[in-house]
């Protein structure tokens, strides 16, 4: 058996709060706020998978009890509790932690948690296998509607951020017009001297740019609504990474013209088992997928577990090419595949 790794969760908003709890259906959001701030990381599941090589993962989540928003409004509170998890998976035996959602945001995306834990425990935020993801499944919608990307214009929001840099960074020469989008006209100045591509074009307004983009990719680290349906060409194509998802539920209703895709969704080699599940919930329940679907950051921690690769993997707010392409050979190697899913209509409040 290998392992253990843990991987990090978070509520995304009120709603996984209160579809894990659902005592807490009654009680208000700035109740919830106050009250989640003093719950100290647990474990929620643990979990035994099988490769396709037979070898034998095993790892834990561990809940980081946070909303999105309070990573952001206080990190040094998600600081305090992200040093918490992580003494909690030392205890446990992990060896690696994959930062899931906002846990990889704060803190210089991770690069605080390594130089505090030094060699006693290796990070990884997933963002590797996430942007290899994102990229084959558009691939895969581009084959299915014989469509060729060298014709197409996309959008990047979310730009100079760890996923969305490397994803600008690796089309920009496969399309035909690039829109880098992020708030920081600065980062998004430094971006475009970096790539230095005469169709790579920054902006700071996301409904110019996704009014003139085929395709539109979000990475933000935005908990909000940000993409909505007048902002979206006829017969546009979205792929989603955010957690929470930035497209609006009004594009989902009606935009039907529009194709609105889950990016980085992964199928597992083989059926999980699970034990110690919280409140006796399924693993549907607690991260909000079937049982044998997880996201690429989660798939990410598994396939480095099943390698032994013990290593600071995708830390920081620049993804190394190479482990791009790397993690995408090492997933495969063991029988991950990338899923194709459709975003549901699912509300996200808070």
């Amino acid at each position: 058996m290998k392992g253990p790794f843990a991987f990090f969760i978070h509520p995304l908003n009120v709603k996984d709060l209160y579809r894990v709890i659902p005592s807490l259906q009654n009680k208000s959001l700035e109740f919830l706020e106050s009250v989640i701030k003093f719950i100290d990381p647990f474990v929620a599941v643990e979990m035994e998978i099988e490769t396709t090589l037979k070898e034998k993962i095993y790892g834990m989540f561990i809940v980081i009890p946070l909303l999105s928003k309070q990573f952001i409004e206080d990190e040094k509170l998600a600081m305090n509790k992200l040093i918490k998890g992580s003494n909690l998976a030392i205890k446990f035996g992990a060896k690696i932690v994959g930062l899931g959602a906002f846990t990889s945001i704060v803190g210089k995306a991770g690069m605080n948690l390594v130089k505090n834990f030094g060699g006693t425990l290796c990070f990884t935020s997933g963002a590797s296998y996430t942007v290899a993801s994102c990229l084959e499944i558009l691939d895969d919608v581009f084959n299915r509607r014989k469509l060729d990307k060298r014709s197409l214009n996309v959008a990047v929001i979310g730009a100079t951020g760890a996923i969305g840099k490397a994803i600008t960074k690796l089309i920009v020469k496969d399309y035909k017009k690039v829109f880098a989008v992020a708030r920081n006209k600065t980062r998004l100045n430094v971006l475009k001297n970096e790539v230095r591509a005469d169709n790579l074009f920054i902006s700071t307004d996301i409904f110019n740019a996704c009014m003139n983009a085929d395709v539109v990719i979000t990475a933000t680290s935005n908990p909000y609504e940000i993409i909505f349906p007048q902002y979206l060409k006829k017969g546009a194509i979205v792929c989603d990474i955010s957690m929470p998802h930035n497209t609006s539920e009004e594009v989902l209703k009606n935009r039907k013209d529009v194709l609105v895709i889950e990016g980085g969704v992964i199928e597992l080699p083989s059926e999980p088992t699970f034990r110690r599940l919280f409140n006796d919930l399924s693993w549907n329940d607690i991260v909000g997928f079937p049982e044998n679907n997880v996201l690429a950051c989660m798939a990410e921690t598994i396939v480095l577990t099943a390698e032994e690769r013990y290593e600071n993997y995708s830390i920081g707010r620049n993804i190394d090419e190479n482990k791009i392409l790397e993690i995408n050979h090492l997933a495969k190697k063991h029988g991950f595949k990338v899923k194709m899913k459709e975003i549901e209509m699912i509300s996200r409040t808070g």
